[in-house]
């Protein structure tokens, strides 16, 4: 129902330290809450990241953008958000070459090391088709986290809270200047997609 976001976004403010993350880090988190809006004939995402460097001069960034991502029927109106609106998760950004779990290793152990404390609510793995999150696997872990390159290392994380989002793909640490100075988004931390489960919302007929 929703369409995934498939552009670029990044933070250019400079809250503390200087452009480089140098490869501590960064630590992320990001949020993205669905509203309703023009009069309920839209549904928009207000979308935030946020990176810190995870030592020396603590480098951190942040960033805000709301963007369209479904439009109404002719005729109809939304008027409730019936399903999760809004979506949630953070990390610290892995090394290239990056291991989920080393051998021994307890599964929950290492989520919880990568998700900076935090777990993956059951509602989510639920959402992914995790149907017993309680015995979560290795190899289900691995199908929800990946890393890509996209001239960056892109990770693919899930949310850790709600069920809005299916997938955060964020990239922390670059080869240069991390914290942009522009739009472009080159080279730069920043989101590359966001991708939504689908959304239940309540319309009713406006008669136009």
């Amino acid at each position: 129902m929703l369409e995934d976001i498939n552009e670029w976004l990044c933070p250019s403010a400079l809250l503390r330290g200087d452009r480089e993350f140098d490869g501590h880090g960064p630590k992320i988190k990001s949020e993205v809450k669905l509203r309703i809006g023009n009069g309920g004939a839209a549904l928009f995402a207000d979308i935030y990241l946020w990176a810190q460097e995870t030592q020396h001069d603590w480098s951190t960034t942040e960033g805000r953008w709301t963007r369209k991502v479904y439009d109404a029927l002719y005729g109809q109106k939304i008027i409730r958000i019936v399903s999760d609106a809004a979506s949630r998760t953070q990390f610290t950004s892995p090394p290239a070459g990056f291991q989920f779990i080393f051998p021994g290793e307890d599964v929950k152990t290492a989520m919880k090391k990568f998700f900076d404390d935090s777990t993956i609510a059951n509602a989510v793995l639920m959402a992914h088709g995790i149907a017993s999150p309680s015995t979560v696997t290795q190899q289900q872990i691995a199908s929800l986290l990946r890393l890509y390159n996209s001239g960056n290392t892109v990770v693919q994380v899930p949310p850790t809270e709600g069920t809005l989002v299916k997938f955060f793909h964020i990239v922390g640490d670059t080869g240069g200047d991390d914290i942009s100075t522009d739009d472009n988004c080159n080279d730069d931390t920043r989101i590359v997609k966001i991708e939504f489960f689908p959304v239940k919302v309540e319309m009713i007929k406006t008669g136009k």
